[in-house]
């Protein structure tokens, strides 16, 4: 097979994790050949994986390829996807495809270099890696490439190249469609014109750019900075507690050191007396006041916001309507009874409006942070869905929960201690707020108390 320039360059670069961003029709798929081609020939029971998105897709994208590459040297098994090849030491080594749907039956397998395909469209992919298939790499100190075209709704791809940026083990590779001196001018103009009327697929299918998702709320370099940030904090802790669901046995506890989440605690089966348990001996030992405590309200949650054992904790309902903080100035003017009252509104539709918005402001902002790492893929997967879906009714709205779950294919309770957390940051925007008026206003209603009971004790002695 011929390899173009930009081909040649990646084949000849030694970094041992390569992330290759590159165009429809590019020679991504003649690039893999090739590379698993030489890794399994030169040395003997080599393991060589491809995995796609699915098994049905690793059989089109390249199966076909591969038997035409490989005819009368390799032995084949269709129905496992696999292939035998000998080796230039007189050995034989394996070429095998296989679906992301079926990682999890690489736990516990050694290979010595993996191709991912089509990275962009695989869920949870940076943890699925470094859970499942980056271990498989420690016995033979083996390789993994990973190739696809961006895509704006789940950017793998981006994310591990901001990962290589601080390992010197990544090597980071883009090309265009345009790149490939091999495609006919007229395919070349028959793609220019499938995509003349829509410029954004064309950046990002054709010129492999990373396009940003217009209605998003977070930013998604801002929502990877958030685990590199450093902040002031402010000498306040606190602790989030997202009690499992029936039928999910995790429950989750976030701490946070002002805006900055420095550890995470989850549990599996655990039954509502444990967890009013671990929360006052957390309380104790991170010395946490049980009003910078909020617990997830709904369900089991319940149970557990009104233990007495508890009283003081924060019972956090996302449905309750948004906390009023921002003054009412009409309303405010027209109260002439208590003119320097302030009147308070609110333009979000409900609490998790409230949050989200406020999370997506300070995130975007830089200024919160998270040391728990491990969580990460999915955090950043979690919040990147979330848009602003305000209907013009003057209250502002983000998508639902339920709708956000069948975008991901699961719940995405990862990022819920995140949205809870902001609830001390709206109480704190409520409470500076209120604070300058409080005694005016306690003095105003003393007068007012003092001068009906007045009147009462001389309308009483006529």
């Amino acid at each position: 097979m011929k390899l173009h320039e930009k081909q040649k360059e990646i084949i000849k670069t030694n970094a041992r994790f390569k992330v290759i961003r590159a165009g429809r029709r590019s020679g991504k798929t003649v690039l893999q050949i090739e590379s698993m081609v030489f890794d399994a020939v030169n040395g003997k029971d080599r393991n060589v994986f491809y995995i796609a998105p699915t098994q049905k897709q690793a059989r089109s994208i390249i199966w076909v390829l591969l038997l035409k590459r490989l005819h009368g040297i390799g032995k084949f098994n269709e129905q496992r996807l696999e292939c035998v090849v000998p080796t230039v030491d007189g050995g034989h080594s394996y070429i095998q495809l296989a679906g992301w749907e079926k990682r999890e039956n690489f736990r516990g397998l050694s290979a010595y270099s993996l191709t991912f395909d089509e990275v962009d469209t695989m869920r949870d992919f940076l943890f699925g890696w470094g859970d499942i298939f980056r271990p498989t790499l420690i016995d033979s100190g083996g390789s993994a490439r990973f190739i696809g075209t961006p895509k704006k709704e789940n950017p793998n791809l981006r994310m591990l190249e901001k990962i290589a940026k601080d390992d010197s083990k990544f090597a980071c590779f883009h090309f265009t469609t345009y790149e490939n001196p091999f495609i006919p001018d007229s395919e070349r103009e028959e793609l220019e014109d499938e995509y003349k009327n829509n410029h954004e697929a064309y950046k990002q299918e054709i010129l492999a750019e990373h396009i940003e998702n217009k209605g998003a709320l977070f930013g998604f370099d801002a929502l990877t900075d958030v685990f590199s940030n450093t902040i002031e904090k402010d000498n306040n802790k606190y602790m989030i507690v997202d009690v499992a669901d029936v039928g999910n046995d995790k429950t989750v506890f976030s701490f946070w050191d002002g805006l900055e989440e420095y550890r995470r605690e989850i549990f599996d089966g655990i039954n509502t007396e444990d967890i009013v348990n671990k929360i006052r001996e957390y309380a104790q030992n991170e010395k946490i006041p049980y009003s910078h405590i909020a617990v997830d309200a709904i369900g089991v949650g319940a149970g557990v916001a009104s233990n007495s054992m508890l009283a003081g904790i924060i019972g956090f309902k996302s449905s309750y309507p948004a906390i009023k903080t921002d003054h009412d100035i009409i309303r405010t003017a027209n109260e002439s009874y208590l003119p320097d009252t302030p009147i308070l509104t609110t333009d979000y539709k409900n609490l998790r409006s409230q949050c989200v918005f406020t999370l997506a402001e300070l995130v975007n902002e830089r200024k919160i942070a998270s040391k728990v790492t491990s969580r990460k893929e999915r955090i950043i997967e979690e919040l990147s869905s979330y848009q602003d879906i305000s209907k013009g009714d003057g209250k502002r709205m983000v998508t639902p929960k339920e709708d956000i779950k069948k975008l991901l294919n699961r719940s995405p309770d990862e990022s819920d201690t995140w949205i809870m957390r902001m609830y001390f940051e709206i109480k704190k925007e409520l409470s500076a707020d209120q604070n300058p008026h409080e005694d005016a206003t306690a003095e105003q209603l003393k007068q007012l108390f003092n001068r009906n009971r007045n009147n009462r004790h001389l309308n009483s002695s006529k």
